[in-house]
């Protein structure tokens, strides 16, 4: 496994999209303002602080040059400070995971592997690293199979990476509003407009609603990592050794479903549920 040459911030400028020809030039240019205002009203984050971001692509260099070193615990630092920083991208996730896993430390290892699947689910690189991570872990889970609607809309909640998905449902934004104002500034607009304003909602209404529930995470189950060598899972909020049901080990993923103070009742993929601590855990 190699560390990845380039990590994209948790933001991204998006540029604003060209006007029709047939405008005239005094509706032109309000059409441009109109477009704008509304561009920044709804995407705030048109403003980089470069200088804060390029201290961060300094950070990831470096890590990357240590991890090429093999001084694995150096690179770990330089990523961790960027994720501190308050920056995540599916390449981080994916190279902290990496010198986690070179570090010897599977749970968190594939705590972050998750995490980057989670911003990239069809990232081939994360999915072979998190394979192969779980493939060493203790407990060998073999899931349930899931109903046919909820395969389809796993699928399609994880069809589009993280940044793809945002600039999709910008995109849609920016076309329907565009076309919105030409059909307000020009009474007598051709179709193209009124096509424009329902393709543009149909894309913001569908992937919109794609975005709010992954941002929210609205009906999307809550997993978590496993990150103590050994657990004991019981069939109640409780350390009485006689209500132990089996034993899960690290790097094992689970559903939470529920929480009593501090303990947690987690599902594993197989069916099996019970009761652990909810310190021996992480939320992915």
């Amino acid at each position: 496994m190699s560390a990845r040459s380039a990590m994209s911030p948790k933001w991204t400028p998006v540029s604003s999209p060209g006007l029709s020809r047939g405008a005239s030039a005094g509706a032109t240019r309000l059409t441009v303002l109109a477009i704008l205002a509304v561009a920044t009203a709804v995407l705030p984050g048109l403003a980089i602080p470069t200088a804060r971001l390029h201290a961060q692509d300094e950070l990831f260099d470096e890590g990357n040059r240590l991890y090429q070193q093999e001084d694995y615990q150096g690179a770990l630092d330089n990523y961790l400070r960027i994720r501190e920083a308050g920056f995540e991208s599916p390449g981080l996730y994916y190279n902290i995971g990496n010198a986690y896993f070179k570090a010897n430390e599977l749970g968190r290892a594939i705590l972050y592997y998750e995490r980057a699947r989670r911003l990239a689910p069809g990232d081939p690189d994360i999915l072979a690293n998190l394979e192969l991570a779980r493939s060493l872990g203790a407990d060998e889970i073999i899931p349930l199979p899931r109903f046919w609607l909820f395969r389809v809309g796993s699928w399609w909640m994880n069809l589009f990476p993280r940044s793809l998905l945002i600039g999709l449902t910008a995109a849609g934004y920016l076309m329907a509003a565009g076309a919105v104002v030409v059909l307000v500034l020009r009474l007598g607009a051709a179709s193209w407009a009124r096509r424009a304003a329902v393709a543009g909602g149909v894309v913001l209404l569908l992937l919109g609603a794609t975005l709010a529930a992954r941002e929210t995470g609205l009906g999307q189950p809550l997993h978590s990592v496993v990150l103590a060598a050994e657990v004991g899972v019981q069939s109640a909020p409780s350390d009485d050794p006689a209500l132990q049901l089996f034993v899960i080990h690290e790097g094992t993923r689970v559903r939470v479903d529920r929480r009593s103070e501090e303990w947690v009742e987690v599902v594993l993929d197989d069916g099996k549920v019970g009761w652990v601590r909810a310190e021996v855990l992480e939320e992915v």
